[in-house]
């Protein structure tokens, strides 16, 4: 939260005064970022059982 925060330039703003809106991008940056890092390691993954895990969480 705070790295999305200081990319948007708000870090010292407290996180009690942030909207709605404010939390529910955060959320889905968070979400989205996840996913593309879960992607990515899930293609580099050398070992079957952490891919097939990966693939289970990735499919929702």
């Amino acid at each position: 939260m705070g790295r999305w925060l200081e990319a948007r330039g708000r870090l010292d703003r407290p996180i009690a005064s942030l909207t709605r809106r404010d939390l529910e991008c955060m959320a889905s940056n968070a979400i989205s970022r996840f996913i593309v890092l879960a992607s990515e390691r899930r293609t580099a993954a050398p070992d079957e059982e952490e891919r097939n895990a990966l693939d289970l969480l990735l499919m929702g």
